[in-house]
């Protein structure tokens, strides 16, 4: 007879515009509803401001992370001391699961880029789970072949293609996440500087600048302290798919 774990409560706290994003999540969707439920009954959830550490590098996993809104940064501290962020978590995704599997420390700082609400998952829980449900043992292995994939395109992108191309297509997945529609703009409602958008490009500063004030030039870019909107999506389109080059291209009247 198979086992079944003591009952626990529903995670509580949860608005019902968190719980559809989170639901929304390209791959939490394709979980059974038992599974979702089941997950979400061994979560905690936090409520936390910009900035607030969740993890650090070398810590030993103790949780799994899920976001129901706001983002999760991905980061590392270089040796003088300035912070970047690598990649953003958002609203539907989950992080953490490599280390709880491998029980090796993480590898990155994790901490809240905006104000975020954050499922976490005890690493028993999740391994009870594993033990016990062929569904996630699939469903987690699905999971981190999407994310090598993903891995994969990204390089290949770092190689093959023109900055001005790869400052697009990260505009066009950042807006796709964290857009908040606005009168006549798309606003990327999350905290970045131009040293995150580098650290994320793998690029220097100053030629995200560059990038990013010839396609403010071609009106498909507000760009502020931190803050950035899409003026121009069928624009910022066609720069992403290389059929357009800002350098060469007239500017909006």
């Amino acid at each position: 007879m198979r086992t079944t774990a003591p009952a626990l409560p529903a995670s509580t706290g949860l608005r019902p515009q968190e719980l559809a994003r989170l639901h929304a999540g390209p791959w939490f969707m394709t979980l059974s509803p038992a599974l979702r439920n089941e997950l979400l009954s061994r979560a905690t959830v936090r409520r936390l401001s910009a900035g607030t550490p969740v993890a650090s590098r070398s810590d030993k996993a103790a949780d799994w992370y899920g976001v129901a809104a706001g983002a999760l940064s991905l980061g590392s501290v270089l040796a003088d001391g300035r912070a970047f962020v690598l990649d953003l978590v958002g609203p539907g995704r989950w992080w953490g699961d490599i280390a709880l599997l491998d029980g090796k420390p993480q590898d990155l700082d994790i901490r809240a880029q905006a104000p975020t609400t954050l499922l976490t998952v005890p690493r028993a829980d999740v391994q009870w789970l594993l033990q016990r449900n062929a569904e996630l043992q699939q469903a987690l292995l699905q999971l981190h072949c999407e994310r090598l994939r993903r891995m994969f395109r990204s390089m290949e992108e770092l190689h093959t293609l023109p900055l001005h191309q790869r400052v697009a297509r990260q505009l066009r997945r950042l807006a796709r996440h964290f857009g908040r529609p606005g009168p006549g703009v798309l606003c990327i409602d999350v905290h970045l500087s131009q040293s995150d958008l580098a650290a994320m490009l793998g690029a220097s500063r100053q030629r995200i600048n560059a990038c990013l004030r010839r396609l403010q030039h071609l009106g498909v870019l507000q760009a502020g302290h931190a803050r950035l909107a899409i003026l121009d999506a069928a624009r910022l389109e066609a720069v992403a798919d290389g059929r357009l080059d800002p350098a060469a291209a007239t500017p909006a009247a």
